[in-house]
């Protein structure tokens, strides 16, 4: 009788479990049925897979390898605490859990700063990091963003705007990026005001505040530490998103398309910035894709093979996706040496 409510507490918790992994695998099946609903849709989606080349794919994967190289550097200029190889291992990890684990957003960053911590490094050195981190590549992100806009918004003058359908998903996104920005202002307000009213005051003296407090506290230090370098690492990202460009470039000549590396840095950057903009959508689905085929109507490229440069790098990023396996081989060794 005693252990009735740990029987009955298992299948709680594994129906939990089976509900927070339903959630995920519903959202893609909606999007994989809207595009075969779609005949359009699933008519570009098709030409776009039979124009992919393997050896496109394979010519971005060294020049990807140098782009974590140099992220992984501008890890290190923020003082993450452990050895460059250590480093390497866990920009690895944070990078495929971040690309192929999109559900819930973030997960990739919270297994980036788990990995820190089991190669060595300190817990609020690992959670500072990665905050720093993820702002220095949006950061860098934003010259790659002005050159989307000025190349798209050019395209719109020069009468784009006859590709309606396209566009107008665009300003659909747009707008849906403006409501969350809004979102976070009024979380940001709503923050404040508490912060000011006696009940913050009052939960300020309880145990459990005064732990909140010092914890702050001791997180401001940490960020104050690492960010001094933050200018160096947001240089380096600078350099990893350029490196994007050049893989669109390279795969471009592989499968025979015509393509200048000015338009190549264009398509990548419109991509990247539509899953940067658009994050609350997990891992940019459609958003990337919608990105890039905008982009290559506005350099002349058209729909169908904008889309296959997309897909290469999504199928790139499913190569690199080993790097996930170091989480569990990680997290083995800890438990065996405990």
């Amino acid at each position: 009788m005693d252990q009735s409510p740990v029987l009955t507490a298992k299948p709680a918790a594994s129906a939990k479990r089976w509900a927070a992994l339903a959630v995920p695998l519903l959202i893609l099946a909606g999007l994989a049925a809207g595009v075969l609903a779609n005949p359009a849709l699933r008519e570009l989606f098709v030409d776009a897979i039979h124009r992919i080349d393997p050896r496109a794919v394979a010519v971005t994967l060294p020049v990807q390898f140098i782009a974590i190289l140099v992220c992984t550097c501008a890890q290190q200029a923020l003082k993450v605490g452990i050895p460059f190889r250590s480093s390497l291992i866990a920009r690895l990890t944070r990078d495929a859990g971040h690309n192929l684990l999109i559900f819930p957003p973030g997960l990739g960053e919270a297994i980036g700063a788990r990995v820190v911590v089991l190669l060595g490094g300190r817990g609020r050195s690992a959670v500072a990091l990665r905050v720093l981190d993820v702002a220095a590549e949006v950061i860098a992100e934003i010259p790659y963003m002005a050159l989307a806009g000025w190349v798209l918004w050019g395209w719109w003058h020069r009468g784009g705007s006859k590709q309606g359908l396209a566009m107008g998903q665009a300003q659909h996104g747009g707008s849906a990026g403006l409501w969350v920005l809004g979102a976070m202002v009024a979380l940001v307000l709503a923050w404040r005001l508490w912060r000011r009213s006696a009940h913050h005051a009052s939960w300020r003296k309880t145990r459990m505040g005064r732990r909140a407090a010092a914890e702050v506290h001791l997180m401001r230090r940490e960020l104050q530490r690492q960010r001094m370098g933050l200018p160096l690492a947001i240089a380096l990202h600078v350099v990893g998103w350029g490196l994007s460009g050049v893989q669109v470039w390279l795969a471009a000549m592989v499968m025979g398309v015509p393509l200048p590396l000015f338009n190549a840095l264009a398509i990548e950057s419109a991509a990247t910035s539509a899953r940067v903009i658009l994050f609350f959508v997990p891992g940019g689905l459609g958003m990337q894709e919608a990105g890039a085929v905008l982009a290559g109507l506005a350099v002349g490229i058209d729909p169908a093979t904008a889309l296959a440069f997309s897909l290469v790098l999504r199928l790139r990023d499913v190569c690199f996706g080993a790097g996930l396996l170091f989480w569990p081989w990680l997290e083995y060794k800890r438990g065996k040496a405990a």
